[in-house]
């Protein structure tokens, strides 16, 4: 039987023998085909600046280039970019033949110690090569005549190179990471505790928490950038970030073929991260943690609606296409689906998304934080009211659970997990809430409650404003007692004499007792 998405799988002219529509270029084919030059002129000065990512974006995406290119420019470019990189190729720089090996003996000691006793991250290789790229430049040495010095030396050198980084105005965060890789190089190198030529250097204080300029959208702000956020390709993007909680990384390395058997009928999707995916993008699978996560119907139609878009552009769809595809014009139609986007391009389709959004503070909205949106929603009640157990919420952000809790953690219940994820709740209920609330008020009130003074008497038991849902529950419960306290009846022993005013009155006789006293009965009219 056909799915509803079989027409997606129409066959392609061109396939190569194994049956692949394409072969994804590798990381470092991608890098070299990306090098331009971006040059800014002043009045003062001109500087040239190797590019090594090209933003590969449409030319009618003015914003978007702008990003880019002040982000490569040394005049305008920000301290937290300067930070970053060395402008020329650290490739080059280290000698690397590919990514696991380097002409330089120093540096292939420590790549194999990256890859055999570390977690084997092409993007951590690709962090400590970066560092040490960047400190041989600094002192002009290369790798292999670095470890040549004598200790003495070294630590000078390496105490220098981190002291001025914090000095250029980079946080001691970043300096202490820089430490940290370096003092690893030379750990591999044979500078270590255990034959008592270990660095002595002198560490960055940095407190338990970090005052950070992120800001993360709620989850109205997050569906209102979906909508914003200019074409369905970029709309199913930030949807689906918000609904499964994947990594930039991992959004990038996003196959067709990862979802396509799920849109044929499952919902929510189920989306298998596997280490398999470091292949496509280093670090699409951080640390190599095999996980599953699921995708919201909401983002579900999002992405068919987006690969309907791309059949009729494309002609066919196959598995080993990228889902989120490049679109910058300048490559032919059979490149870009395997194109896989930049974590820069990512970067700037969520600002976008943030400022048509009208988020105040959108310039510190990342990709990051639809990932944390994600996060808050598995922590607010479920649709059934309950609450989704803490080991569930680690599991499906990717996390391992400390301790023994990992290893008696029942991952293999995929279906209980999907029904468990179908009540988490993504959709905006803010405003149905506020309408909830102000029903309830209007009964209260018509029942003779005072609002103002039972509302008050809750927020000086709890030391704080009550929340919409709170106090809603809070009324809800006296509208019940007032409700009950009416439905109450009275009843009263008169004397024959006084049944005529009580029967006017609206009481009813219910029995004559013997010594000819009358039992009568009515609602209680007890003012609430």
């Amino acid at each position: 039987m056909k799915g509803p998405l079989d027409r997606f799988l129409a066959p392609s002219p061109a396939t190569s023998a194994s049956g692949e529509k394409a072969v994804q270029p590798s990381r470092i084919k991608t890098e070299a085909s990306n090098s331009g030059t971006t040059v800014k002129t002043n009045p003062k000065t001109a500087s040239q600046t190797r590019n090594e990512f090209n933003p590969n974006l449409s030319r009618i995406h003015s914003y978007d280039k702008s990003v880019f290119l002040e982000s490569t420019v040394s005049g305008k470019t920000p301290v937290s970019s300067r930070c970053e990189q060395p402008r020329t190729s650290w490739r080059s720089d280290l000698r690397l033949i590919d990514n696991w090996n380097s002409q330089y003996k120093s540096v292939q000691l420590l790549l194999d110690h990256l890859k055999n006793h570390k977690s084997g991250s092409l993007q951590s290789a690709r962090h400590y090569c970066v560092g040490l790229a960047s400190f041989c430049k600094n002192v002009g040495l290369d790798p292999d005549e670095l470890v040549k010095l004598k200790r003495r030396q070294i630590e000078e050198i390496v105490q220098r190179h981190c002291d001025n980084i914090v000095a250029r105005g980079c946080s001691k965060q970043f300096a202490g990471t820089a430490m940290a890789c370096l003092k690893t190089f030379f750990v591999c190198n044979g500078f270590n505790r255990e034959n008592g030529r270990g660095l002595r250097l002198k560490g960055y204080y940095v407190p338990s928490r970090i005052d950070s300029s992120e800001y993360v959208p709620t989850l109205r702000e997050g569906l209102t950038m979906a909508d914003r956020a200019g074409g369905k390709r970029n709309r199913a993007i930030i949807l689906t970030a918000i609904t499964s909680g994947l990594r930039s990384t991992a959004l990038r390395a996003l196959r067709v073929g990862d979802v396509l058997g799920e849109l044929q009928g499952n919902r929510p999707l189920l989306i298998k991260v596997d280490p398999s995916w470091n292949q496509r993008i280093p670090g699409a699978c951080k640390n190599s943690i095999q996980y599953h996560t699921f995708v919201a119907g909401v983002a579900a139609n999002a992405i068919e609606s987006m690969l309907c878009e791309r059949k009729s552009i494309f002609g066919s769809l196959s598995p080993q296409e990228l889902l989120f595809a490049s679109n910058y014009n300048q490559l032919p139609l059979t490149q870009r689906p395997i194109k896989p986007l930049s974590g820069k391009q990512m970067l700037v389709i969520t600002k976008t998304a943030a400022q048509a959004a009208d988020i105040e503070k959108w310039k510190n909205v990342c990709v990051k934080s639809l990932r944390k949106v994600f996060e808050a929603a598995l922590r607010n009640p479920l649709a059934d009211g309950t609450q989704m157990d803490h080991k569930d919420q680690e599991f499906l952000m990717g996390h391992i659970l400390p301790g023994s809790q990992e290893n008696y953690y029942d991952r293999t219940k995929v279906e209980r997990l999907r029904e468990l994820y179908s009540k988490v709740v993504f959709e905006d209920t803010s405003h149905q809430q506020n309408m909830r609330l102000e029903v309830t008020r209007g009964i209260a009130k018509a029942l003779g409650l005072d609002v103002s003074k039972i509302s008050a008497i809750r927020v000086q038991e709890l030391g704080r404003p009550l929340r919409s849902q709170e106090e809603e529950e809070l009324l809800e419960q006296e509208i019940k007692l007032a409700r009950e306290r009416q439905n109450q009846e009275e009843s009263k022993i008169i004397q024959p004499s006084e049944l005529d005013q009580y029967v006017t009155s609206g009481w009813s006789v219910v029995v004559q007792l013997a010594d000819g006293r009358v039992v009568v009965r009515r609602r209680s009219t007890t003012a609430l």
